[in-house]
């Protein structure tokens, strides 16, 4: 599966700063890039864990900042229902009919939402922990963060330092881990336009890792989708 990262080259140039500050740094310009994407499509796999039960689904995410198509991968007896999350809303699709589903609570969040939300919290959220780990052979910048309104909820994601590319994710609430997230697909689409004043983007525009050519930023070049899959290959190990 193709993996295409369009800021890695931004990255790059904040892997050659260093003193105390670079985290600081690190964790301001992933929440920077993050939100300017302007759409991407995602696959993960999610553990559900509920009082009495657990529950493993595998979702794939047409992602907007706006609204987004979440579609069921997995189990088979499931396999090919979607739903529209819209803000706090979720319209559910099944051969051609939509049902309203209504709101969801933060503290009660649908696994159908779990990801656009995990995006809401990369982009916007509140950074309540940050800290260096590492899932399998790679290592991560782990940030948690709240949402406004989240009435308890934390969003944490452990994110690849060379490619901040999500490797895991979790949901919890009240203090209990929820929703556990294994990432297994990130592919940006399309970027936000900048802002009259800012500088663009590198590689505006380009669909795919393959059209995406590499800029010059004095350091390495963009990450391979060959190296991006390593980097989800060694997350898993």
């Amino acid at each position: 599966m193709r993996k295409a990262l369009l800021f890695a080259p931004m990255l790059m140039l904040l892997l050659t700063a260093c003193g105390g500050g670079a985290e600081k740094d690190l964790a301001a310009d992933l929440q920077s890039q993050y939100a300017a994407l302007a759409s991407a499509v995602m696959e993960a796999d999610i553990t559900c864990h509920y009082d009495d039960e657990v529950r493993e689904y595998t979702l794939l995410c047409d992602y907007t900042p706006e609204s987004s198509t979440v579609t069921v991968l997995a189990p088979e007896n499931l396999s090919g229902i979607s739903a529209t999350v819209t803000g706090g809303t979720l319209k559910l699709n099944y051969d051609d009919i939509s049902l309203d589903a209504g709101s969801y609570s933060a503290a009660a969040i649908s696994p159908v939402a779990a990801l656009p939300k995990l995006m809401e919290a990369a982009a916007s959220g509140y950074i309540t922990e940050r800290g260096e780990e590492e899932v399998g052979e790679r290592k991560c910048l782990r940030l948690a963060c709240d949402l406004s309104g989240g009435e308890g909820t934390q969003y944490a994601t452990w994110f690849d330092e060379e490619t901040l590319l999500p490797l895991r994710s979790e949901i919890s609430a009240g203090g209990k881990v929820v929703f556990e997230v294994a990432w297994k697909r990130f592919e940006v689409t399309a970027r936000k336009a900048p802002e009259a004043g800012e500088p663009a983007a590198p590689n505006e525009g380009a669909d795919t890792a393959e059209d995406a050519a590499p800029q010059d930023t004095g350091t390495q070049d963009v990450w391979s989708p060959e190296e991006e899959l390593a980097a989800y290959e060694s997350a898993e190990e």
